[in-house]
């Protein structure tokens, strides 16, 4: 792409953070959802582009704001993806690990994906190919020990604390592994683990569009993922065929959820998370901290803005 859309896109991401901070903590969980999302449209609709919104896992809420099925001024077509707030509840209450995230990338290169669960497994550059998701988590979790010339009892394991993973979590414990357990933002958990400050090894089930994110965060930076979805019944099997996915056990990884090498990534932080500060109130404005990566060339940007509040008003 000649121009860098991760530029653009993070100013997006930038005004949606800053619309929900004002209201962080005050309890109502889809109103919060609401105005990130009407606020990242805002922003996105300015973009010379016409970008197609792919896997909204919110599009059949009807108590939720939609989001156009196209974004943008005009130009040429492009994919989208638009988490403009994950986390909503954890920022409502005032917790941790809510962002907005957005994706921008060639046109017809984002696998449209169910909205089911997908249990995945992330890991960062250093690891490697080296996670089979069909495997169990014990041995997933010694081999990533051995890669990174670890104790097992040293290896970091990022699980979102949800009763359907209790016998994930059992199962790490029973190795040794350390566990980082986090409420919510499966996406922040994730990118830890690519990035290899926080944690070694992500492991779960999450929604699967915050899967295709993942895998754009992994084309811009590196790192490996693979991905199952999980079916409950019949529907979610004929659910995942309507999406032209006709092997139910198919291990997705990168490739699979987004293929391109076109492909700009932006993030920013809401509340403190696992990979980004939350939004700072100043007297003057507030202070932002947000991450741009792009693939074609594998570099990425941690931004700190400042945003003066009198000369320019973001609301």
């Amino acid at each position: 792409m000649n121009i860098n859309y991760g530029m653009e896109i993070v100013r997006a991401t930038e005004i949606a953070a800053l619309t929900v901070a004002r209201i962080q903590g005050l309890g109502n969980h889809d109103d919060i959802l609401n105005q990130a999302r009407q606020a990242i449209v805002k922003t996105l609709n300015r973009l010379m582009i016409n970008g197609s919104v792919i896997n909204d896992r919110f599009a059949d809420r009807d108590e939720i704001f939609k989001l156009p099925d196209t974004l943008g001024n005009g130009g040429p077509d492009m994919d989208l993806m638009v988490v403009a707030l994950e986390g909503q509840h954890a920022a409502a209450d005032g917790r941790n690990n809510a962002t907005s995230y957005t994706v921008i990338t060639e046109d017809g290169t984002i696998q449209s994906i169910p909205n089911l669960r997908m249990y995945k497994i992330v890991v960062g550059p250093e690891v490697g190919e080296v996670i089979d998701i069909n495997q169990s988590p014990t041995a997933n979790v010694k081999r990533v020990a051995r890669v990174l010339r670890k104790y097992t009892e040293n290896v970091t394991v990022c699980i979102l604390n949800r009763q359907r993973h209790q016998d994930l979590i059992s199962a790490v414990r029973s190795c040794g592994a350390r566990i980082k357990l986090i409420e919510e933002g499966e996406i922040s958990g994730c990118l830890a683990a690519i990035n290899g400050e926080k944690a070694d090894i992500y492991m779960g089930y999450g929604f699967a569009p915050e899967g295709t994110v993942v895998a754009a965060a992994i084309s811009c930076l590196g790192g490996y993922m693979e991905g199952k979805l999980s079916y409950e019944n019949d529907a979610d099997r004929q659910e995942a065929v309507d999406h032209g996915i006709r092997d139910p056990e198919k291990v997705f990884r990168v490739e699979d959820l987004i293929n391109s090498r076109k492909i700009s990534f932006a993030a920013t932080g809401v509340t403190d998370g696992e990979f980004l500060e939350g939004v700072r109130f100043t007297a003057t404005g507030a202070v932002t901290h947000s991450f741009v990566a792009r693939s074609e060339t594998r570099t990425y940007r941690n931004l700190t803005t400042r945003h003066f509040f009198d000369y320019n008003p973001v609301f």
